[in-house]
């Protein structure tokens, strides 16, 4: 069978791969591991690669979604060497991968958007090949993804701090976050988006930690991240703000505060991905729509 487990030794030809054949992204060696052999729910049997003519000719790398929506799964990853395009390969590797998920009691799959570590949100409408694929072998297109872009520098809002004294005026502390905070800040965000645990995991594990958070008391009620997923990107991401204090000015706060951290590292502009409330970005940090996603779901029989 030319379908094999995909090993670490892959990841230099798997990178090959994904840079001529997703040439709309950013692609590199440890975005890769960071999405199939280094993934917190890395599980082997889904990392696969296809061999032919004794090389690595397309990989794909699936997942299936954290508790309570473990009947759900994705295709985190698939691309075929555009040489080895229309050969068979890319529908070889997706029959595999579908046929392991159901193994493991997935009943519905998505393309890309995957919420525990994803690459982009959804699969670029402007790849007309991987339409044309996935509309070939059953998948039904739901609805669009988006990301923003924003551009930031070091100057931006001077007028933070003043804000922060304001917030711990009404028994709001606004910080970055520590290892410490974790299990309040992951019950926080357990309770209200479990899907986020690992970015959130991701961005205490940076050094500085790229994690912005407000306590009351001892209790986390807000937060705000960022490269806790596609590091080396520029990736602003998770936010949550419980629904009580929403309107206060706290997620625009802590949004600002990850962006200055971005700035000062040297970034200049900032992707905001999957984003719901386009109008709160674009109010607080100028953001503007920038890609479009599909996100794809298929029923698979046991």
């Amino acid at each position: 069978m030319p379908i094999r487990q995909l090993e670490r030794s892959d990841l230099p030809r798997i990178t090959e791969i994904a840079f001529h054949g997703m040439e709309l992204d950013t692609v590199t060696l440890p975005l890769m591991a960071e999405k199939t052999v280094d993934a917190a729910d890395y599980d082997p049997a889904l990392g696969l690669v296809y061999v032919g003519r004794d090389r690595v000719m397309g990989f794909a790398m699936g997942a299936v979604n954290l508790p309570p929506s473990s009947e759900k799964g994705n295709v985190r990853l698939l691309v075929v060497d555009p040489a080895a395009r229309c050969q068979g390969v890319g529908g070889a590797l997706l029959k595999e991968m579908e046929g392991r998920l159901v193994e493991r009691g997935v009943r519905e799959v998505g393309i890309m958007d995957c919420p525990q570590n994803y690459f982009m949100p959804g699969v670029d409408f402007r790849y007309t090949e991987a339409y044309c694929f996935l509309y070939k072998h059953g998948y039904e297109k739901m609805h669009t993804n988006h990301n923003l872009i924003c551009d930031i520098h070091p100057g931006l809002w001077p007028q933070l701090p003043v804000q922060m004294a304001e917030l711990a005026l009404d028994g709001l502390t606004v910080r970055r976050a520590t290892p410490e905070d974790e299990p309040a800040i992951q019950m926080f965000v357990s309770d209200h988006w479990a899907g986020w645990r690992s970015e959130v995991t991701g961005a205490l594990a940076n050094d500085p930690v790229s994690l912005h958070v407000t306590f009351r008391g001892d209790e986390c009620v807000a937060f705000s991240g960022y490269q806790g997923n596609n590091r080396g990107l520029g990736w602003f991401g998770p936010m949550g703000t419980l629904p009580e204090l929403r309107g206060k000015g706290v997620g625009g706060l802590l949004l600002r505060l990850c962006l200055l951290d971005l700035a000062a590292q040297g970034w200049r502009q900032a992707i905001i991905p999957w984003v719901g409330p386009t109008r709160f970005y674009a109010r607080y940090a100028g953001a503007r729509l920038d890609r479009c996603f599909y996100a794809y779901r298929k029923t698979l029989s046991a």
